[in-house]
């Protein structure tokens, strides 16, 4: 691959769309992304950040969807609806008491999904046979056509997981020859593509108005799928699954310093030798897919890709597991003829093995540096500012870390963090901040929440855990007063000071790089 497709030096910002303002119970594509937009644009910020796209299922976590390429349908404007007639101003009035600083997932879903077939239904009165929607259903048909059967399905036999449908659609083929023992479903099968063409629409203008003002986005790509979604219902043997819908093995990571038995992540691996029988089609296609919505793609648990850590189903502690191989450089070899211009950050955190950091390095990835992980009292942490590398994307923390403020409360390391500062850290996040932007990495990305210097109850998510997490929700008179206080003056100022606020150059709005 050609490693001169490197990120030139800038700074943005990690939030993700469900953490925005609005008044829908949840982050959408209103004005408030728009306004998010101007903030970064304003603090002279390059890039914005997001976390995956993909609809939510138990856990609310966005790194285990339903599907790799499907959108939540809850960032679709539900104001758009109204303007587009679809919907009444009364139908989204009662969302306005939605909680603004929490999101509900479950409440989202009892008030969403009667008021999308109402606006469905409302489109079709309106437009008919909409000749705009079908080339939208012509163009996604690759992935759009199974997402829609699956979900369709899975409403009609109750949100059950579809190993535990019955037999005759356990498949998409099966499904197709039965479907007539649902009369009404091609109406849901249509919903289904309707909101996904909606939210691709929606998202797309939110995208052009970032480019306008100079803000570039960058997608995150798990590289795991849930076992309960229509990647593997549709794929099956792409994935090391048992042909009654049972996982054979399931992903996790070795023990380690911070869990001694590893950590079992139930998702089923992939079987790398199928995937390569079909010239690794389903990834390209899923790569296709988010390079038609970002500019830069995170890949996540780099290591994953040159080796898995697989453990037998029937095992409770990943201690047992062993690492296999996967694709490696004949992936990325693949991935570059495909994509040539196409840009990624590899997320290489934790144990990394030798063959990995080769792949890094032949690919020509930026890898990741994390500042929370640098003050453990060791004077050659690779994770220290003098460490890095140009070629590299610094976080003080990412979704899966505490914010700054509350990471620091319980350091017991403090005083590693006063020293290398020299600095009594009474204010410790700008400290880093500040830190931070002196680095030689050639992309610094911040989180909103440490932006707004808060505390451990904004904190995203705490791997590991099955519930409370992906609810926090920033409220637009946060934002009101770091402008009130010159926050993003101050941000500016740094940006310009240590040579990150220049707008990314060469670069078109298809989120091919041009350099």
């Amino acid at each position: 691959m050609d490693n001169n497709l490197q990120i030139r030096r800038a700074v943005g910002c990690l939030l993700h769309i469900s953490s925005l303002p609005s008044e829908q119970g949840i982050g959408c594509f209103d004005d408030h992304a728009r306004q998010f937009v101007d903030f970064l644009e304003s603090c002279a910020m390059s890039y914005w950040q997001v976390c995956p796209f993909t609809p939510t299922a138990t856990g609310d976590s966005p790194y285990q969807g339903v599907s790799a390429f499907a959108g939540n349908s809850f960032f679709i404007n539900l104001r758009k609806f109204v303007e587009e007639k679809y919907l009444r101003w009364g139908d989204i009035e009662p969302l306005k008491d939605f909680n603004r600083t929490k999101t509900d997932y479950g409440a989202l879903c009892n008030a969403y999904w009667p008021l999308f077939t109402k606006a469905y239904k409302n489109f079709l009165l309106r437009t008919g046979n909409c000749k705009i929607f079908q080339k939208f259903c012509q163009n996604e048909a690759y992935w759009l056509d199974d997402y829609a059967l699956f979900m369709a399905l899975k409403s009609k036999f109750h949100n059950q997981e579809w190993a535990k449908w019955p037999k005759e659609f356990r498949t998409p083929r099966l499904a197709r020859k039965n479907l007539k023992i649902f009369p009404q479903i091609k109406n849901d099968i249509e919903l289904h593509k309707f909101l996904q063409w909606k939210f691709s629409e929606q998202w797309a203008e939110i995208r052009h108005y970032a480019h306008e003002k100079g803000v570039k986005i960058i997608g995150d790509i798990p590289i795991f799928v849930g076992l309960d979604s229509v990647d593997v219902w549709a794929n099956r043997w792409l994935f090391k699954v048992k042909k009654s819908g049972e996982l054979a093995a399931m992903a996790g990571v070795p023990p380690d310093a911070f869990s001694e038995d590893g950590q079992l992540w139930g998702n089923p691996v992939f079987n790398w030798r199928h995937l390569a029988i079909t010239g690794y089609k389903w990834w390209l296609n899923r790569l296709k897919r988010n390079f038609d919505l970002f500019d830069i793609v995170r890949l996540d648990h780099f290591r994953g890709f040159q080796a898995t850590w697989e453990v037998d189903a029937s095992s409770r502690i990943a201690a047992n597991g062993k690492w296999v191989p996967a694709a490696g450089m004949k992936f990325f070899t693949k991935v570059g003829k495909f994509f040539p211009a196409s840009r990624f950050i590899a997320e290489d955190l934790g144990c990394i093995d030798e063959k990995t950091r080769q792949v890094l390095t032949q690919a020509g990835f930026p890898g990741m540096n994390v500042l929370h992980f640098a003050f453990d009292g060791q004077r050659n942490n690779k994770y220290l500012p003098h460490f890095h590398e140009k070629n590299s994307v610094l976080y003080l923390g990412t979704h899966d870390n505490d914010t700054t403020s509350g990471w620091f409360e319980s350091l017991p390391t403090k005083d590693c963090v006063r020293e290398y500062l020299r600095s009594t850290c009474s204010d410790v996040t700008w400290d880093l901040i500040k830190k931070s932007f002196e680095s030689v990495s050639n992309l610094l990305l911040l989180t909103m929440q440490d932006i707004l210097n808060l505390g451990s109850e904004a904190r995203m998510n705490i791997p590991g855990t099955a519930s409370g997490n992906w609810t926090w929700r920033m409220v637009t008179q946060q934002v009101d007063t770091l402008k009130q206080y010159g926050t993003d003056k101050y941000l500016r100022h740094l940006a310009e000071v240590y040579g990150r606020a220049s707008v990314p150059q060469g670069e078109n709005s298809s989120g091919k790089n041009q350099v």
